[in-house]
């Protein structure tokens, strides 16, 4: 899905999947709000079909980050420089987990 668009009673609103998710938390709980209103139960399954994929491959970043990191000595510049990537993708990873959990009905675990 490259775009999400959203049709209510005033108007739509179209979401570039890829540049949007993931969102920090006062974003996506608008979004969210419209999301579970106003779309089908077929466009969220696909959404967030797509939004566990986004998530599987920052995940799989942060380990090659951490396997990166490990290979080299300590407190080397080059194991900075992939520690620093490692906790940029991690927050994007949680902010995914946090707008999956959100669209897929609030609840946690």
């Amino acid at each position: 899905m490259e775009r999400l668009r959203i049709e209510y009673k005033t108007g739509y609103m179209e979401l570039n999947v890829e540049a949007f998710f993931p969102c920090k938390m006062p974003a996506m709980r608008k979004a969210a709000r419209l999301i579970n209103q106003y779309c089908s139960d077929e466009i969220r399954v696909e959404l967030l079909s797509d939004l566990r994929e986004m998530a599987d491959g920052y995940k799989a970043l942060c380990e090659m980050y951490t396997e990166k990191a490990e290979g080299l000595p300590a407190d080397t510049p080059e194991r900075r420089h992939w520690r620093a990537q490692f906790n940029k993708t991690e927050v994007l990873r949680r902010r995914m987990e946090n707008n999956i959990r959100l669209i897929s009905g609030g609840k946690k675990g």
